[in-house]
């Protein structure tokens, strides 16, 4: 079987981490850079550009007593529009998105930039896919949508559905609970299989 190019074969992610003691709302927002790299050929290497996120330390921010609202509030009106979107008063999952409870970061797709040589090739979506698994993996993933695509991510339906999102009524959010299934892996694999 030939192999699909372009592929990616890694992410090379960095963040600016505050130094310990975190004990105030800034320091529990991480902002993270991933370059995407990868094969073109069956010899030739690439960089096809660069996905951004925010990683939010929820289980770390309970621990230390510290607000969820007034963490996003710190740091953006941006991130305290996420936290309105998936919090009530209480700082709980909002009952309707049926969140598991027990999730201890939130991660924001926040941006990409991909040259356009590659961008129809769901280059994002594995790259995104690499920092929810790394990043996420016991968390909540939010990005914003206007219409069919990301805010700021042109993710087209077909995309963020293989991301496994779900959209969050009232709000220009969609979000994954990664603490269940995606919804829908069994029709995107039904797909590969035709």
């Amino acid at each position: 079987m030939k192999p699909d190019f372009p592929e990616v074969t890694c992410v090379s992610f960095s963040a600016d981490v505050a130094a310990a003691p975190w004990d105030y709302e800034e320091a529990m927002v991480s902002e993270i850079t991933g370059v995407v790299r990868g094969m073109v050929s069956e010899t030739e290497e690439a960089d096809f550009g660069t996905i951004t996120l925010l990683k939010v330390s929820v289980g770390e921010a309970i621990n230390r007593g510290l607000s969820l609202e007034s963490i996003c509030d710190a740091h953006s009106g941006y991130l305290l529009s996420v936290f309105n979107a998936i919090c009530d008063e209480d700082e709980e999952a909002k009952e309707e998105l049926e969140i598991e409870p027990g999730w201890s970061d939130l991660l924001v797709l926040a941006g990409f930039e991909v040259k356009p040589e590659y961008r129809k090739s769901a280059i994002v979506v594995k790259a995104f896919e690499t920092a929810i698994a790394f990043f996420g993996s016991g968390g909540v993933i939010v990005a914003a949508m206007e219409g069919k695509h990301f805010v700021g991510l042109d993710l087209m339906i077909d995309e963020w559905r293989a991301l496994g999102f779900k959209r969050i009524a009232g709000s220009q959010f969609v979000f994954r609970d990664n603490a269940c299934l995606n919804p829908y892996r069994a029709d995107l694999e039904n797909d590969d299989d035709e």
